[in-house]
């Protein structure tokens, strides 16, 4: 159960910067990579909060059982 939600949570952030360096969002956003402390500030906290909530709600299934 813990390598499902680890393997989605890293291909959610290959998936992020993947969409974060292509070139069609720098043609659509070219401030994006002004900002990139503050939008990588935002992510991290995102995932590190999807991530932690995830493993609660996989350790509450398994001793809940």
């Amino acid at each position: 159960m813990y390598i499902v939600v680890i393997g989605i949570a890293l291909l959610a952030a290959v998936g992020t910067f993947w969409v974060g360096f292509s070139a069609e969002n720098k043609k659509r956003n070219p401030e994006y990579e002004h900002r990139t402390k503050k939008n990588l500030s935002k992510l991290t906290s995102i995932y590190a909060v999807t991530i932690v909530l995830a493993i609660i709600i996989c350790v509450a299934v398994v001793y809940l059982r």
